[in-house]
């Protein structure tokens, strides 16, 4: 019996789990059907992009953030 309740709760959980993924994917293709275009230069772009590798690599090795 524990099973059974076991199976049934599993199956629950994917269905909210795929309801939610299906949803979330209509959302998100509906928002970049209508996206604007990006106004920012590309010079700022690739300044911006290359200080978030910067951030990231010095979060990973520790040089940046915790103790």
């Amino acid at each position: 019996m524990l099973r059974l309740i076991f199976i049934v709760a599993f199956v629950a959980v994917v269905a909210i789990a795929i309801t939610a993924l299906i949803g979330t994917m209509t959302t998100v293709a509906r928002t970049s059907a209508t996206k604007e275009p990006d106004k920012m230069p590309a010079k700022f772009r690739r300044v911006t992009y290359a200080l978030l590798v910067v951030l990231l690599f010095g979060v990973t090795t520790g040089w940046l953030g915790g103790t």
